[in-house]
């Protein structure tokens, strides 16, 4: 639908974001202009200038300054006697939205940012306007914790604090309050900067003259992939130097008031609403659920347009996308009839578990079922990897859409919740259909979860069959791609699938058109990056893609110094980096997810691992809070792994760990895995004393079974290092058992993990007590058998790989007694 403001596909790409409540809103000072307070309309910044310049007998002419009047007036009072916030919260609060905030309510907004200090958006959500409310309103100021909105609901974030408030610092209007809350941790305004960068975003109201902190968040720009959500600045009257700001910005000015703007929205809400869910009954309004639903799951349609990257090319090895898919550029892999045959089954719950090494096709296999259950009235839609499933939504979504197929890519992540959620669906007879998509590092996280409904494992094989090869060949000649053995018989070409590259579909694949290969090339590409910054943007994208995720803008701006229009500009042009990143979804990602693990291992030094790493744990440790972590949000995860001694011992190396968490002690001294990681690190390395310090430390701020089992991993190291078993001391082991019980009773059941911490180190300290003393202790040989008998009647024996270990236990400790 063309507008007299952007183009058709622009207004079309925006509504269809916005039916899946993509957008955020940003409120300036004028989108409150309308609003009538208990004093009557209120009052912009130059007005309120001079209402408390005179309310405070402020001398001579304050010149419509608010931050100098502001600043002045709070050590004064009133003729009345009243502070700067009684004179606020009679002003701003208890007010009156303009009738065109109906629409603004009606639209599922991810987040709504607000200049002002008043209350009107409140009044519209829960009072005025509450029968067209999309979401649930949750009202926060700067100051407040950090929180993560469910599916159903909104967060409204004052940056500038609320009339109500009980503290003049709690109000920004002047330039030391500015500086004072940008600075601060766990605040919103590092959250707003990120999620602007990152967020396709609506402003309403922001003249951009005086709001010195949102214009230094909007001149950095967004990155946009193609076919990215535009954002939009509306304002009533933009002359060509402020329109031409906009677009450097990468804003598309609507010149139009915002009760305009917002009308059209809303006339064309029912038309995209009924694209969204085609069983919508009153399009005029969308179902909390649907909401809730689409926010968090994104169809994938085979007569949808897909927007090409120019520089996408699927046999050169970058990741596959659904129009490679709809092209018919991938080959048949044997495994793809089977997994689409699992999930069509007759099982009215069904998870197929697909897995397999880098480069096996697990995504490609994903995508073609997803075809295939397309062409056959199916809808598969895939998770937003940075969201939460939201249970409920989830399954009114199933039982309104019985012929869906829910994809997950990193299922391992949610493992839990899914697991629920179809236990749930069985529960309630819906029907339940998951293609869960994991690296085989992490199957096991998702095979263990599912329990009580029809699971299927699909692993992807490295090696080519005969069938697959022949297939490979035919469509790679169809598409002119056979590369270096165009010119041979039908016989050589398999012989180089067969016997030059072993079957090997990555090898042969990466060595078919160049010489060097898929990996040379990508090390090759970096040895030509121009700048330290663009090295830095590279090796950022390529960490976050070895934890399976993609680089967020404003993690890549923070950690590489490059505001997001520059990194925009240079992704956009042709230049080495961007053929070796693309952007999608505001995240950046290697051209294949593979790259990322390969140049960790071969091409960066130590320490650029430890300063990108460092930086982007510091860059994180203002969102994650203890809400954070309940909801399992992106940067959650991305820090659960990136705090991860292991994997910090690989890329950094054990002599840089000590300095590495001493760097983040104060961003994360609340965070009991920062502690528990800490602790395990030291004492792997022999320093037990710190270790076993840190370790109680994590248990101060978090007693649950992991930081248990860390205490009691770390004592048992101490102990056994300090001869524990050789002089006797069984107190010793007595005591970490203490701890490990405890664990136990606390962990879920099918938590191996305290389980396995005690026959490992138990063991041992009996081999060794023995081999000094000639017996063990019978208190030990009294634990043993009470955890023993525990274990076989617990949910973990279920696990395959727990089973050998304890197999290999028993053995051992028949062996030993």
């Amino acid at each position: 639908m063309p507008t007299p403001w952007m183009s058709g596909e622009q207004w079309g790409s925006m509504m269809r974001a916005i039916t899946e409540s993509k957008y955020q809103l940003l409120l300036g000072a004028g989108a409150s202009l309308d609003s009538e307070g208990p004093l009557g309309r209120l009052p912009g910044g130059w007005d309120l200038a001079q209402e408390m310049a005179t309310a405070f007998a402020l001398p001579g002419n304050s010149r419509g300054n608010l931050r100098q009047v502001f600043s002045m007036a709070r050590s004064r009072v009133t003729a009345d006697g009243q502070n700067v916030m009684a004179f606020m919260a009679d002003r701003f609060t208890n007010c009156t939205a303009p009738s065109w905030y109906a629409d603004l309510v009606s639209i599922p907004w991810r987040y709504v940012w607000s200049l002002n200090i008043d209350d009107s958006v409140e009044s519209a959500y829960n009072k005025q306007f509450a029968e067209h409310a999309a979401k649930e309103l949750v009202s926060v100021s700067w100051t407040d914790s950090h929180r993560v909105p469910s599916g159903h609901q909104v967060i409204l974030v004052h940056l500038h604090g609320v009339a109500w408030a009980k503290e003049t610092d709690d109000l920004v209007f002047d330039i030391s309050s500015y500086v004072y809350a940008v600075a601060q941790r766990h605040r919103w305004h590092s959250i707003f900067a990120d999620s602007y960068l990152e967020t396709p975003t609506i402003i309403l109201g922001a003249s951009l003259n005086d709001e010195i902190d949102l214009e230094n968040v909007l001149e950095k720009g967004r990155v946009l992939g193609r076919g990215s959500e535009p954002s939009v600045i509306v304002m009533p009257t933009i002359d060509d130097f402020d329109k031409e700001r906009f677009r450097q910005w990468g804003l598309i000015p609507v010149e139009a008031t915002a009760e305009e703007f917002l009308a059209k929205v809303r006339a064309s809400w029912p038309d995209y609403f009924q694209q969204a869910d085609v069983l919508a009954d009153n399009p005029s309004r969308i179902n909390p659920n649907v909401l809730s639903f689409l926010s968090q799951w994104h169809p994938i349609r085979t007569g949808a347009e897909y927007r090409l990257d120019d520089r996408h090319d699927f046999y050169a090895g970058h990741e596959p996308i659904y129009s490679d898919i709809l092209r018919d550029l991938d080959s048949h892999r044997v495994l793809t009839d089977s997994v689409f045959r699992e999930a069509m089954s007759d099982e009215p719950q069904k998870v197929v578990c697909l897995t397999g090494s880098a480069f096996t096709g697990k995504s490609t296999i994903a995508l073609r079922v997803a075809r295939k259950l397309a062409e056959q009235n199916w809808t598969p839609y895939l998770l937003d990897p940075e969201l939460r499933p939201s249970l409920e939504a989830t399954l009114w979504w199933l039982r309104q859409h019985p012929r869906t197929l829910l994809i997950v890519e990193g299922a391992a992540d949610f493992a839990n919740d899914l697991a629920d959620m179809a236990l749930r669906a069985k529960e309630r007879g819906i029907p339940f259909k998951l293609l869960a998509v994991e690296r085989r590092s992490r199957a096991r996280e998702v095979r263990r979860s599912f329990t009580g409904v029809g699971f299927a494992d699909a692993e992807v094989s490295d090696r080519l069959k005969d069938t697959e090869i022949d297939a490979l060949i035919r469509q790679l000649k169809g598409h002119g791609r056979l590369g270096i053995v165009a010119d041979a018989g039908h016989t050589e070409q398999v012989k180089y699938f067969t016997q030059k590259h072993r079957r090997n579909l990555f090898s042969a694949m990466s060595n078919l058109e160049e010489a060097d290969g898929f990996r040379n090339r990508v090390r090759t590409g970096y040895s030509r990056l121009k700048s330290e910054t663009e090295r830095a943007v590279f090796q950022a994208v390529c960490i976050t893609s070895a934890l399976g995720y993609g680089l967020p803008i404003g993690a890549a701006a923070s950690v590489c110094g490059l505001p997001a229009s520059q990194l925009n500009a240079l992704l956009q042009s042709e230049s080495v980096l961007a053929d070796f990143i693309r952007v999608d979804g505001g995240r950046l990602h290697p051209r294949h997810r593979a790259f990322g693990s390969y140049m960790l291992e071969s091409a960066f030094s130590a320490q650029e691992n430890y300063d990108v790493t460092l930086k982007l744990a510091q860059h994180y440790g203002v969102q994650i809070s203890p809400a954070a972590i309940v909801s399992r949000t992106f940067a959650y995860r991305m820090v659960r792994q990136l705090l991860d001694h292991e994997i910090l011992t690989v890329w950094l190396g054990v002599e840089r760990l000590d300095a590495w968490y001493e760097a983040l002690q104060k961003t994360y001294a609340w965070n009991a895995r920062y502690w528990e990681q800490r602790a395990l690190g030291a004492s792997k390395r022999g320093r037990h004393a710190p270790a076993s310090s840190w370790a109680r430390q994590a248990i101060a701020q978090h007693r649950d079974a992991f930081a248990l089992n860390t205490l009691a991993t770390v004592l048992f190291r101490r102990y056994l290092a300090e001869d524990g078993p050789e002089h006797g001391r069984t107190e010793n082991l007595l005591e970490v058992a203490g701890y490990l019980e405890e664990a136990r009773a606390m962990a879920a059941e099918d938590s191996e993990y305290p389980y396995i911490t005690f026959f490992k180190y138990t063991l041992t300290w009996a081999e060794r007590a023995k081999k000094a003393n000639g017996s063990i202790d019978r208190r030990i040989v009294r634990r043993w058998n009470d955890w023993m008998y525990l274990v076989n009647i617990s949910a973990i024996t279920r696990s395959p790989e727990v089973q050998d270990q304890l197999k290999s236990f028993r053995r051992k400790w028949l062996l030993l007694a």
